[in-house]
Order: C-alpha cells, then sequence, then structure tokens
C-alpha cells in the first residue's frame, strides 16, 4: 500500500493531470528539464562508479585483512555514514571544502592555493559519493563472503601475486554483486535531492530540484509528475538490464 499505491498514482497524475501527455513533451523540451535529466543521470553513473571503486576496495580489506583493529576500523569507517542524518553528512562535507573550510586551511599550510568547490557539481558529487560508498561497500561485501578462501589459497600456492588473484577469481566471482551494487547506487543516486540542494544550489540542477520548482515555484504538478515517472523509468530500465545481465538467480544469490 505504501509503496505500489504512490508510484500507481503517479503514474495515472502523470497523464490525468495538466496537459496529459504534453507533461513528458514539457519535461524533454524544457532547457531546464533537459539539463537537469542529463546532470542527474551522468552524475548518478559517475557517484556509482566511484562509489562501487571505493566500496569495493573497502570490502576487499575488510574481508582479507588479520588485523582486527583494521577491520574494526573499516567497519566504523564504512557504517558510520549509515548513523548520520542526510543534512549532518552534507554539512560535514560543506564544513571540509567551504572556502575557509579544512581542506583549503590545510592547503594553505602546504603551500597551495585554495579551491572553489562549494556550490559546484564537483561538491555534489563528493557529498554523493561519501553517502553511497556505505550502500556500495555492504552489498559488495556480501558477495565478497561467498568466495572460497580455499580457492586463493590454491592460487597463492601456485604462485599467483594479490594483484592476479583479484583480477581472475576475485573480481569475476564477484562480478554479480559488483553490477547489482552499481545499479543500487546508481537507482538511489538518481533521486538525490538535498544534496544538490545543500552543496551545488542553483548551479548544478538536479532532476530532484527541477521537480520541487515544478510543484512549489510554477504550481505544475503534472510535469512534476511526468519527471518524476521519467526517473523511475530510467532506474526500472536499468534494474531489468541488471536482472537480464547477470541472472535472476545469480543476482539473488549476490545479495542474499
Amino acid at each position: 500500500m505504501f509503496v505500489l499505491y504512490p508510484l500507481v498514482k503517479l503514474g495515472i497524475d502523470s497523464f490525468s493531470t495538466g496537459d496529459g501527455l504534453s507533461n513528458y513533451a514539457a519535461v524533454f523540451e524544457s532547457a531546464a528539464g533537459r539539463k537537469a535529466l542529463i546532470t542527474t543521470v551522468i552524475g548518478s553513473v559517475i557517484v556509482a562508479v566511484l562509489a562501487v571503486g571505493i566500496g569495493g576496495i573497502c570490502s576487499w580489506y575488510i574481508r582479507s585483512t588479520k588485523s582486527t583493529f583494521a577491520r574494526i576500523v573499516l567497519w566504523l569507517a564504512v557504517l558510520t555514514p549509515f548513523w548520520m542524518g542526510t543534512v549532518t553528512k552534507n554539512y560535514a562535507i560543506v564544513l571540509l571544502i567551504a572556502e575557509n573550510g579544512a581542506l583549503n586551511q590545510l592547503l594553505d599550510v602546504v603551500g597551495l592555493s585554495g579551491l572553489d568547490l562549494l556550490y559546484t557539481p564537483t561538491a555534489v558529487l563528493l557529498g554523493m559519493v561519501y553517502t553511497m560508498v556505505p550502500y556500495a561497500a555492504v552489498s559488495i561485501y556480501g558477495a565478497l563472503l561467498t568466495i572460497d578462501d580455499s580457492l586463493l589459497s590454491a592460487a597463492r600456492s601456485m604462485g599467483a601475486s594479490r594483484a592476479r588473484i583479484i583480477r581472475t577469481i576475485v573480481l569475476p566471482l564477484a562480478m554479480p554483486g559488483i553490477v547489482a551494487s552499481t545499479a543500487l547506487v546508481f537507482a538511489i543516486s538518481l533521486g538525490f535531492y538535498v544534496t544538490p540542494v545543500l552543496l551545488g544550489g542553483a548551479q548544478t540542477p538536479f532532476m530532484a530540484t527541477f521537480i520541487q520548482d515544478r510543484i512549489l515555484t510554477f504550481f505544475d504538478y503534472g510535469v512534476a509528475s511526468a519527471a518524476s515517472v521519467v526517473l523511475l523509468v530510467i532506474a526500472i530500465v536499468i534494474l531489468g538490464l541488471v536482472v537480464a545481465l547477470v541472472g535472476r538467480e545469480r543476482l539473488v544469490r549476490a545479495i542474499a
């Protein structure tokens, strides 16, 4: 009721409110709508790649390290963002990259010029990656746990280097989980709202802010509904492609 009904109602409203099918045309004909959609999709792809890369490295070290202390520190680094509110996480990024923030102060100490990162696409991507790394790390870690240690031991006994073990054993066996994690991060990133507003401002419009403007500024609920459906369709298509690429059974095993 709380999931299906709003989605069905949103789809119905996108066709029945305002100008009907013209609502979808308005999304793509509007320069603001096209820019927001392109920014959202490209940004979500970049975030998915970076978050899965960073999360995968963290997961592998958590999985392979023999040090209990290192494992605890890595788990804390991964899980702490889960325990923080969205606004708190984004203001933490603001404090780091602001003009007089910690990053620029550190650059001043080493004699380098400061960086103007706040209210830029880079700031938005940084905040989104910081938020999404835990999702990627936890899901990939589950896939890494399914790899039999005896395979890694056998490879080491045959003289394989760590890089070769990762390339020829770990990555192929963990690939369903990596693909699933990438799709998950991408789908969630499509709907980011607070991060683009706080870190990007008007210079970095995402679809969520475009939808907000259509509702609160222009009172155009029809176009806002259509834009929301466009995002939903993109996410569903990506998830469908992942299921077709990986296979439903392998995907279930990877995320179970």
